[in-house]
């Protein structure tokens, strides 16, 4: 349908031209084209169109080249371009023009581009986050998974190395410790540090993985100590003692044993005293000692429907320290309280019976005393005193 211009219709309204354009190509059912480049993008499809604006900048170019004296005065044709192919690209889609039925040398107008043309950056941006993203999820559990490995590698070879603790009853035995436990703990520290050094990378959850992880290579060197110093308690005492805090111990020793706290679902609670007095003594041995109470208070509480573990520290006397570990498991019967510090008396299925008398010994080589009583309503309680200067309690 060719349109050229309607100014006023049949009952005498009066219209603007490009406005009827647009009201018939919107009505039309078929393409709509015209001569004048002011319909352009109001309904035509386009054509080889007169502008008048063109025609009026060539001539007021035309006119001033006059005024200044730079054109001839007599007359002259010119030939001015005032007609252009052009089309609405909008319209082309909306018919089903393709660009390969147009003549050469058109120019088309108003292309909308696509989203990809639009956001090609953004899609690009986007798509690169999704794919990191779904790389570094990957990669996260990957390593949630060779955490979990490590963690329970550790706890296997914490529970060996708790096991073979107890039954160091002399040096010859500790050798026998060393040359069987030795070579895991290392593999644990080795273990332990590369894992560190892939979650120091990058993680949602890098600081409590860190964390888990700081405490299995300290696990790791604790147990190469006991080794080195398990020979203590049962001969000369020729290991070095130095001033000792208590609850540095105690925190020490719960976080060693944090995973087997959580795995078997028991409550902590912690009360350590503020302001104790230093003691004299060998850590390792004394950190040994909290460790094995603390060990035996977990396996006592196995098959126990609550389950609590309560660590207090508090100034005994004038002058000492007192620890008491209690718990609420299967308590101890009343007429082994004399028999259980003793060497190889033991009421677990697997035990030696070693490990008290281990706690035992340390105890009494730092001039202090240890003992046993029963928890109310349910458990047992061990408790020890060390004094601050290191003299006979």
């Amino acid at each position: 349908m060719f349109y050229t211009s309607v100014f006023r219709d049949g009952v005498g309204d009066s219209f603007v031209p490009h406005e009827v354009v647009e009201r018939v190509s919107a009505a039309a059912n078929a393409p709509t084209y015209g001569f004048l480049d002011q319909y352009l993008g109001r309904g035509i499809v386009g054509g080889n169109l007169y502008s008048i604006s063109t025609h009026g900048e060539e001539t007021a170019k035309l006119a001033l080249r006059l005024l200044t004296g730079t054109e001839a005065l007599g007359p002259q044709v010119y030939e001015v371009p005032i007609q252009k192919l052009l089309f609405d690209w909008r319209q082309l889609q909306r018919w089903g023009i393709t660009e390969s039925k147009l003549p050469a040398g058109g120019e088309i107008r108003f292309h909308e581009l696509s989203i990809w043309e639009q956001y090609k950056t953004q899609i690009l941006a986007i798509t690169g986050a999704i794919l990191a993203q779904a790389i570094l999820i990957g990669w996260l559990l990957h390593e949630r998974q060779y955490r979990h490995r490590a963690e329970r590698t550790a706890r296997e070879a914490f529970s060996e190395r708790a096991q073979m603790n107890r039954m160091a009853t002399a040096g010859e035995l500790s050798a026998a410790i060393a040359h069987e436990i030795k070579q895991p703990i290392t593999g644990i520290v080795t273990m332990a540090n590369a894992a560190l050094r892939w979650l120091s990378k990058e993680s949602p959850d890098i600081g409590r993985a860190r964390e888990l992880m700081d405490k299995v290579v300290a696990a790791g060197h604790h147990t190469s100590d006991i080794i080195t110093n398990v020979r203590g308690p049962f001969g000369k005492d020729t290991q070095e003692k130095s001033s000792t805090d208590v609850n540095k111990l105690i925190r020490t020793v719960l976080g060693v044993v944090y995973i087997d706290v959580r795995k078997h679902g028991i409550e902590s609670h912690l009360n350590l005293g503020e302001q104790l007095p230093p003691i004299i003594g060998n850590e390792v041995q004394l950190q040994q000692v909290i460790l094995n109470l603390v060990m035996n208070a977990i396996d006592s509480m196995d098959s126990a429907e609550h389950r609590a573990l309560s660590i207090k520290s508090e100034i005994a006397g004038q002058n000492g320290v007192r620890v008491s570990i209690a718990d609420t498991g299967s308590g101890i019967d009343v007429a082994n309280l004399d028999q259980i510090f003793k060497p190889m008396f033991t009421t677990k299925a697997r035990g030696v019976g070693l490990g008290l008398a281990i706690c035992k010994s340390v105890i009494e080589s730092h001039n202090g005393r240890i003992w046993a009583s029963a928890n109310i309503p349910r458990g047992s309680i061990f408790q020890f005193e060390l004094p601050a200067n290191g003299t006979k309690h």
